[in-house]
């Protein structure tokens, strides 16, 4: 039976990993808006499944508003550089913080509690965590954009595979008890070849440059994972949600992702890694 079950469940995790990966590579072969689209559409889900999962029950002013919020954003960051410049994302994100001042506001007066201040923390963490750091995507260049998925997925397999493999010994028992430092040193090696590998193809600077570049985004894809994890353990849940099944739920899917289009925006921001 539990083989059975177990059968089930590979099929079914393999089964929405193909659909996934088909998704991605549509919206990123077709490019454009079909990228802002994907981008937009993931960044409301995961902020989604981040305000569920700090507020289980009620909280639907917080919730609708931090939804509302995250669509704003991500929208003012796909129109801001051609359309309405007005709309640029740190005056949004300034609307952001002020929104959520107010929310908390009126719900003090009513409540005369913390409570509503943290849920309007919630709210504005849950902002900065996801559609902050997944909006820069949306700009990118095709190869960047490939670069900043591709890099990330491939540590994680790797540290996944050799931490079953031969890890032994854990990394950071306190957050995620099953790391192994032998999984986090072959994630970080499967970065750094990653980057290099993209380097030297398409790459506009040195091969020093995107090693190092692949070492700074392998450690932050692992800490992006290591903050989801904590993150759930804080709230005494398995996954973000079940929307994608076999794989729990988007932020599940995200955590190293969104660290890392944050980390190459502020790299590629210094200096140009791709032509």
């Amino acid at each position: 039976m539990n083989e059975k079950f177990r059968a089930a469940s590979l099929s079914l995790r393999l089964i929405t990993a193909a659909v996934l990966a088909a998704v991605l590579i549509a919206a990123w072969t077709m490019g454009g808006w079909y990228v802002a689209a994907l981008v937009a559409v993931l960044a409301v889900a995961g902020m989604g499944e981040f305000l569920f999962m700090f507020q289980r029950e009620g909280g639907w002013v917080m919730k609708i508003l931090g939804i509302v919020l995250a669509a704003g954003y991500v929208s003012a960051h796909a129109l801001a550089p051609s359309f309405a410049p007005a709309l640029a994302p740190q005056f949004c994100l300034a609307f952001c913080v002020m929104a959520a001042a107010l929310y908390a506001l009126v719900a003090w007066s009513r409540e005369k509690t913390l409570d509503p201040l943290r849920r309007a923390a919630v709210l504005l963490c849950g902002i900065l965590y996801i559609p902050v750091l997944l909006s820069p995507a949306m700009h990118f260049t095709r190869w960047e954009q490939l670069f900043v998925v591709l890099l990330p997925a491939a540590s994680d397999m790797a540290a996944y595979f050799a931490g079953v493999s031969f890890g032994r010994h854990p990394i950071w028992p306190g957050v995620s008890p099953k790391k192994s430092v032998e999984g986090a040193a072959a994630g970080l090696l499967a970065a750094v070849a990653v980057a290099c590998a993209m380097g030297f193809f398409l790459g506009k600077a040195g091969l020093v440059s995107f090693a190092l570049l692949g070492a700074v985004m392998g450690v932050m894809a692992q800490l992006g994972d290591f903050f989801e994890s904590a993150l759930k353990r804080a709230v005494n849940v398995k996954d973000s949600s079940r929307l994608l099944p076999g794989h729990g739920g988007v932020l599940d899917r995200l955590d190293s992702i969104s660290f890392c289009v944050g980390t190459y925006a502020f790299a590629s921001a210094l200096y140009p890694f791709f032509q």
